[in-house]
């Protein structure tokens, strides 16, 4: 019965093969930034009675937390389209929707020129201390980006409450605020090196199998990549992770120079 509803919904609505085609090509692609721009191409081809489908096709791609390859030409493709929203604000509301997946869809909105309909419930992600703290920082990101006035205090608050936390979560929270590197988080990272005795943070680079994927995303888009799920930041391979960690020392060392 409910493969009988898909093929009906199929067939009522002609873009989602077109939709699947194109990701199809996608996904077969060997340069990414070539594919994308090719594919947001497509996308914005199909017209605006093609808006809902692809709207739908994101939210549902973002819901779970973890955005496929291919969301950004989908967030393109729906820019100055305010027909986009509905779907995603729905999504956004719905309960089963988990709080990853909310992030990731208010990261979205606020893309497409809504910065208010999710803003009370990425301050709740935010402020929850029962909420993983990989997610609060996203949800603080997503809030810093929309220049949101309750983020200052909030993001003290974490601060203040790091001493006595786990290393980890430290480490953390420290990287959050030398990424993303703005006059509050500087401020926020010159106090903890002070409390440090103007010792260097030592910043690691966390990896945690336990919130990556057992298997492979079972929906008809481009290959899902964790975005913000295992940890606010993640090392794919050893190399990799020495090289960023190496940078972001050299980063911290500048921003304390200059300070």
């Amino acid at each position: 019965m409910r493969g009988l509803m898909s093929l009906l919904l199929l067939l009522q609505d002609p873009f989602q093969n077109q939709i699947d085609d194109a990701l199809r090509q996608f996904e077969a692609a060997a340069e990414i930034d070539q594919a994308l721009t090719l594919l947001s191409s497509q996308l914005v081809a199909l017209g605006s009675q093609a808006t809902n489908p692809i709207a739908r096709r994101l939210a549902q791609d973002l819901r779970d937390g973890m955005a496929s390859s291919a969301a950004p030409a989908f967030i393109d493709a729906l820019v100055g389209r305010p027909d986009a929203l509905a779907p995603l604000q729905t999504a956004f509301r719905d309960a089963a929707t988990s709080a990853a997946g909310r992030i990731e869809l208010a990261e979205a909105l606020l893309h497409l020129d809504d910065a208010m309909s999710w803003r009370a419930g990425l301050l709740g992600i935010a402020s929850d201390e029962k909420v993983l703290l990989n997610d609060r920082l996203h949800a603080v990101k997503v809030l810093l980006d929309a220049e949101d006035p309750q983020i200052p205090d909030l993001l003290r608050g974490i601060v203040d409450r790091l001493p006595g936390r786990p290393e980890d979560e430290q480490h953390q929270v420290m990287a959050f605020l030398l990424t993303a590197n703005t006059p509050l988080t500087r401020e926020l990272l010159d106090g903890l090196t002070a409390d440090r005795g103007g010792e260097e943070p030592k910043v690691r680079i966390i990896d945690d199998p336990e919130r990556r994927p057992s298997g492979p995303v079972a929906r008809p888009a481009a290959k899902k990549k964790e975005t913000h799920d295992a940890t606010f930041l993640t090392m794919p391979s050893i190399l990799a992770g020495g090289v960023t960690l190496v940078l972001l020392g050299l980063l911290l060392i500048e921003i304390l120079r200059k300070g």
